[in-house]
C-alpha cells in the first residue's frame, strides 16, 4: 500500500499539517527502521568483526545498542558486559521500557533483568559474559 503523495494537495493544508502529513506518507512509503549504524563499514579485526557497534536513533521507538563480551577491549561498543553483576544501560527512551530483544549475538547467549527498567536505565545480565550482543530496547 502506498499514501497520497501529500505535496499534491500542500497549498490546502497549513504549515504544521503539511509537516506532518509528509512526515507519515514517508514513513509508511519507506518503511520503519530500528536504527542506522553510524559507521560506514562494521568493525574488522576484533571480537565483534563483521559487526556494527554504534547506531543512530531509526524512525521507532526503540534504540540498538551494542554490548561487547565481557574484558574485551577496543571494540567501539558502547558498553560491555561487567566481569560479575550486572551492566545499567542508560537506553535514552525518556520512559520505562516495554522490554528488550537480541538482534545480534556471536554465540548462544540470553540476555535478562535483573532489576525493574525506569525512564533512563534498563539493568541487564548475560548467560554467557564472553558473548557481544546488539540489542532492541523498545
Amino acid at each position: 500500500m502506498k499514501t497520497y503523495n501529500p505535496s499534491i494537495m500542500a497549498d490546502k493544508l497549513t504549515h504544521h499539517m503539511r509537516v506532518w502529513v509528509q512526515s507519515v506518507h514517508e514513513t509508511l512509503n519507506n518503511g520503519v527502521d530500528m536504527g542506522t549504524p553510524k559507521s560506514s563499514h562494521p568493525l574488522d579485526g576484533s571480537v565483534n568483526a563483521g559487526v556494527y557497534n554504534v547506531f543512530d536513533k531509526g524512525n521507532s521507538s526503540g534504540v540498538l545498542i551494542r554490548v561487547a563480551a565481557s574484558g574485551s577491549t577496543g571494540t567501539g561498543a558502547p558498553y560491555s558486559w561487567p566481569a560479575s553483576g550486572s551492566l545499567k544501560i542508560a537506553h535514552g527512551l525518556l520512559r520505562q521500557p516495554i522490554g528488550f530483544k537480541i538482534v545480534d549475538k556471536d554465540k548462544t547467549v540470553d540476555v535478562f533483568r535483573t532489576a525493574p527498567p525506569d525512564k533512563d536505565f534498563i539493568t541487564l545480565a548475560p548467560t554467557d559474559k564472553t558473548a557481544s550482543v546488539t540489542l532492541y530496547i523498545f
